[in-house]
């Protein structure tokens, strides 16, 4: 007999909320089963990887794992240097893991219609886990192409919580393909950012007074200027994903290393602007020019917001609670952080804002009662600073950026308070924009 039940709504479980003095250090949030939310500005080891100039991306994994990277390539239009292998049982019970790697690649550069000077070559969870000799398969490919430099990459995101996230392997395999330098030592290299900094950057600036040449991989364009980071003397890490990176430069090319992490702090800025001046031998020129008009954008900012709320998120930079410290003390009124985590370099901001603006919510991204978090209706009375807060909240207005842009340094400051001032100004299209991935990739890949 058919019974007629009752309509039962869906069920929203309530989302994990803490006051900033009551959250816990350094993870406010239990860890566990992930919620990703559709926020797909943040890159991936596709676009990481496309930034290498030249290159022919090669991912070898089994058919569902391709997928997302596939519909990366092709909505970055650059499906003429990328590839795939895809692994099937077979090849795991044959014990044909390696010999299906080398056929595959030598069936892939045989056919395009010019040789790549670079292969990035991305192994899977299932070549790691069945042991499979990827050594020799590289060595072997290398013999078989002496003029391609193969490097071996990683799509492993079982590891990602391991002591060497596959973020941060890949930015450091970015590095793999230089080869020592013949010509004398000389430059200063930033590595394992994803945006250029560009030549009006404090790094190009440092460059420019010592008389070196300043290098960064995002935006180069030919395999023959990667090449030339080999001659850097200097490595200069901002993300701290990047460590990696900087540390591998430093064992195999002789570089010097120093991290300056992302800050938005007067004082720790000039602190690392007067470290940077000390590697590279110049002296450290007068910042206050640059203070007073990073105090100025921010003043600004906070009139275009006239008492407007502020949310932050993760994705936007590496450095939430730093960023909405300066906002605070600066008259802009913080509401909302959205982490999973904090840094331990934001302990002592995290200490101090917890003071000065106990009633920030803190929020997770990531576990699966924010699955029910989004507000049903879309809000123009906040500004958010990220994709993930703009989700979260349903802000029309946004600044978009991501892990801090390529902004660093006072200079940094300013054009971020500057492009707050905008958004508060003019609302979005958010749904649209956090749809792309990887967001900035085109620019640079």
């Amino acid at each position: 007999m058919l019974r007629l039940f009752a309509h039962t709504p869906e069920r929203v479980l309530p989302a994990p909320t803490a006051k900033l003095s009551e959250a816990h250090w350094p993870v406010p949030f239990r860890q566990g089963l992930e919620y990703s939310p559709p926020t797909r500005g943040p890159w991936t080891i596709v676009h990481v990887g496309m930034l290498v100039p030249e290159c022919h991306e090669i991912f070898v994994c089994a058919q569902g794992c391709l997928r997302g990277v596939v519909l990366s390539a092709a909505e970055l239009g650059l499906q003429r240097r990328f590839s795939t292998i895809t692994v099937t049982e077979e090849h795991l019970r044959d014990g044909q893991l390696e010999d299906t790697i080398i056929e595959g690649v030598t069936h892939i550069l045989e056919r395009l219609p010019k040789l790549p000077p670079a292969v990035l070559v991305y192994s899977s969870c299932l070549h790691h886990f069945s042991g499979a000799d990827l050594g020799w398969a590289y060595r072997k490919l290398s013999e078989a192409f002496p003029d391609v430099v193969f490097t071996d990459c990683y799509m492993t995101p079982t590891l990602r919580k391991s002591e060497m996230p596959p973020d941060n392997k890949m930015r450091r395999q970015l590095y793999h393909g230089l080869r020592p330098a013949d010509l004398p030592k000389g430059g200063l290299l930033v590595a394992g950012s994803l945006e250029a900094f560009g030549p009006e950057s404090d790094f190009a600036r440092a460059a420019h007074a010592a008389g070196v040449p300043f290098f960064e991989l995002p935006g180069m364009t030919t395999y023959e200027e990667y090449r030339r980071m080999a001659h850097a003397r200097w490595v200069v890490t901002v993300n701290p994903a990047a460590l990696q990176a900087g540390r591998f430069l430093a064992e195999r090319h002789g570089m010097r290393h120093l991290q300056l992490l992302l800050d938005y702090n007067e004082h720790r800025i000039d602190d690392s602007l007067g470290t940077l001046a000390e590697l590279t031998g110049i002296p450290l020129w007068d910042t206050t020019a640059e203070k007073s008009a990073a105090r100025t954008a921010l003043a600004q900012a906070a009139d275009a917001l006239a008492g407007r709320p502020v949310a932050i998120c993760q994705t936007a930079t590496t450095r939430p609670v730093a960023l909405a410290r300066r906002l605070v003390e600066s008259g802009i009124r913080v509401t909302d952080l959205y982490c999973d985590s904090f840094l331990p370099a934001d302990k002592t901001d995290f200490e101090i804002l917890r003071k000065k603006a106990p009633g920030i919510l803190v929020h997770p991204t990531t576990v699966p009662e924010m699955r029910f978090a989004t507000p049903a209706e879309k809000r123009d009375d906040i500004v958010a600073i990220g994709q993930k807060a703009a989700f979260f909240t349903g802000a029309t207005h946004m600044l978009n950026m991501i892990e801090g842009g390529p902004w660093w340094g006072h200079g940094g400051v300013r054009s971020l308070a500057l492009a707050l001032a905008a958004a508060a100004r003019e609302p979005v299209d958010v749904d649209r924009i956090i749809s792309v991935k990887g967001y900035g990739c085109n620019g640079c890949c």
